[in-house]
């Protein structure tokens, strides 16, 4: 019993040491063989995890487990969807900084990759949730104006909103006839073309004639500006105010009547800059709720943001 026991170790030991020999023989064929297939093993484990994760919605998860596999296959097969895929889970989380450096990486690394359309899609995406419109415009115009097909469409509806949001009308209108954008766009003309009436024919308010209104009349520009509680306060303070100044002063109280007459004029300083204030946010309102609204009859809410491990995933856009 343990001379068997003692032959099958020894034969165990052997068997190792005749592979390991084998790995190291010049040439060593099975080695080679051996390496390749744990080389795809190895990268197509990886690859389908962070895929795994990045559908399950753990995006950071998913950045580390592309980056390792940048890391360990810097040429392998996948390499440009998983850079890009960095890019991506940033922007899934809601990390407009971090997406915009990722896909800007990508960009770097694979300017003539298929998927370049769809980084500058997805970063001019990033851009406009910073607030910077201007750049994000300017990435849908080199979107429309590559050869990569994916994203025209889209880009072409986010460019026209963005031109009607900021009411460059006549720039929209001459988008609409262009002969590139026409074909991306011919489904939602009617719509778009609505659109532009309508907001054409907002009604905005004046920031100048709030600020008057309430020099004139403390509160009379927060009514102006629809604000009727604030006009209410302000002009009951504002009239507290100098009628505790008069009655001070009159009762021969200066210094009293000196102080409230200081908070006075603080108060009513204050409302004009806040009745100006509330145009330019009365008129900001009225701009992002039209803008919210194309979004939804433009059908720009979600899109389609890759097929890792051949599921669709949406990224729903929180505007």
């Amino acid at each position: 019993m343990w001379m068997d026991f003692f032959i099958e170790a020894d034969v165990k030991t052997i068997s190792v040491i005749v592979f390991i020999l084998l790995l190291l023989l010049p040439g060593r064929p099975c080695a080679d063989d051996f390496t390749t297939r744990y080389y795809d093993l190895r990268e197509t484990e990886i690859r389908q995890f962070a895929a795994d994760l990045f559908i399950a919605g753990e995006y950071f998860r998913a950045i580390t487990e592309a980056r390792r596999y940048l890391s360990l296959f810097p040429k392998g097969p996948r390499t440009e969807e998983m850079a890009r895929r960095i890019g991506d889970a940033y922007l899934m989380s809601h990390e407009w900084a971090e997406a915009i450096a990722s896909y800007d990486d990508f960009l770097m690394k694979f300017p003539a990759s298929p998927q370049a359309g769809a980084a500058i899609f997805y970063k001019a995406i990033a851009l406009l949730k910073q607030g910077n419109a201007a750049e994000a415009e300017r990435l849908f115009q080199l979107v429309l104006n590559g050869a990569d097909l994916q994203k025209k469409g889209e880009a072409a509806r986010w460019e026209i909103l963005l031109l009607i949001r900021r009411n460059r009308f006549d720039e929209a209108e001459r988008r609409m006839k262009d002969q590139m954008v026409r074909p991306e766009i011919e489904k939602e003309a009617d719509i778009i073309a609505e659109m532009i009436k309508e907001k054409k024919n907002t009604r905005y308010k004046s920031p100048e004639a709030a600020g008057v209104l309430s020099a004139l009349l403390p509160g009379s520009g927060q009514f102006y500006n629809e604000r009727y509680q604030d006009g209410v306060y302000s002009f009951l303070l504002n009239t507290l105010f100098i009628l505790g100044a008069y009655k001070a002063d009159d009762q021969g109280n200066y210094a009293l009547g000196g102080l409230l007459t200081l908070f006075e004029i603080g108060w009513y300083t204050g409302g004009i800059y806040g009745a100006v204030g509330g145009a330019h946010k009365y008129n900001t309102k009225i701009d992002e709720e039209h803008f919210q609204n194309g979004v939804r009859r433009m059908n720009l809410q979600q899109s389609e943001i890759g097929r890792p491990g051949g599921v669709s995933i949406l990224f729903t856009y929180p505007f």
